[in-house]
């Protein structure tokens, strides 16, 4: 810590500094690290002193050195001379930063709320399996409170997600933490209950209901037999294979003037509209639709048969 004396010597003040000192800013301030006998100096004084800024801190749980001769030169810097004070501290001092730690299952809690909000599904639906992350994340210490938030461009996808996470306290980010996992969703489709050859047309007692967790492009596998009536494969399908359409004999989803959801993610906004279809289209096939209220029309991506996806410009 840092002491000040009043001195008898040509010095007005003397300054202590011990070799290990702790900081919990992001910069190092003489504040931090000193402790002031105020007799020599007048209140305006004081607080410059005190919010003198040394150096960048290092990041939390590590150290840095801080030498001397930049201590001398900050605070000459203020307009002391030599003579006004004397400096007591080895020639290289280390700094500390506090740390503290945000458990997994907070972080888990977080994405789960985000990614509720994202799809507009209950969270029983979505499946997340968490991929080497740590029990715990190590951030900087402090007084107040943080909050956490998705990193700007931030989006979720079905399948592997490598998301990162914003620590912010009093309006500043201090850290950055990368939370993986997998991402699925529960839904109910359609599983063969024996071996349909090429060409055979699609029978409904042909298929049970079944619950499965998806993770990748679950928009391909059927889960709705609506549209599916005297469709064909073009493939075989065996015995316990899901339904998809990518197995359907020329499977156009969508027909000239459907009406369809149109889903828009912006800034890790979902909004929702409904459109009618200007263009019949497979799954994956981009169409024209139009805004029913404005007659504007614009290109969107097949994903069932009554969802498409907006595709920016």
């Amino acid at each position: 810590m840092l002491l000040l004396l009043i001195s008898n010597s040509a010095a007005a003040f003397e300054l202590k500094i011990e070799q290990n000192e702790f900081v919990e800013s992001a910069d190092i301030y003489l504040g931090e690290i000193a402790e002031f006998n105020e007799a020599e100096l007048n209140s305006e004084q004081l607080i410059e002193l005190r919010n003198l800024k040394l150096a960048k801190s290092p990041q939390p749980g590590y150290q840095k050195f801080l030498n001397k001769v930049l201590v001398e030169l900050s605070i000459k810097n203020l307009g002391y001379d030599t003579a006004d004070f004397r400096l007591k501290m080895p020639k290289q001092i280390t700094i500390e930063r506090k740390a503290a730690y945000i458990d997994i299952s907070k972080v888990r809690a977080f994405v789960e709320e985000k990614l509720t909000e994202a799809f507009k599904l209950d969270s029983e639906k979505l499946v997340i399996e968490e991929l080497n992350n740590p029990k715990s994340y190590q951030i900087a210490a402090g007084n107040g409170e943080y909050e956490l938030q998705l990193a700007s461009h931030s989006h979720f996808n079905f399948g592997n997600n490598n998301l990162i996470i914003e620590v912010v306290k009093d309006s500043v980010v201090q850290n950055r933490l990368y939370y993986r996992f997998k991402l699925g969703i529960k839904k109910q489709v359609f599983r063969s209950l024996k071996d349909l050859h090429y060409n055979s047309t699609l029978n409904r007692n042909d298929f049970e209901i079944v619950e499965k967790v998806i993770y990748q492009n679950p928009d391909q596998l059927v889960s709705s037999w609506e549209n599916m009536q005297k469709k064909e494969l073009k493939t075989t399908l065996k015995k316990g294979d899901y339904l998809s359409y990518q197995l359907i004999k020329n499977p156009y989803l969508v027909k000239w003037g459907d009406r369809l959801k149109v889903t828009i993610v912006k800034n890790n906004v979902v909004l929702s509209s409904y459109v009618t279809a200007r263009e019949r289209g497979k799954l994956g096939d981009e169409i024209t639709v139009e805004n029913e209220n404005s007659g504007y029309r614009f290109q969107v991506e097949v994903i069932s048969e009554n969802e498409v996806k907006y595709l920016s410009p």
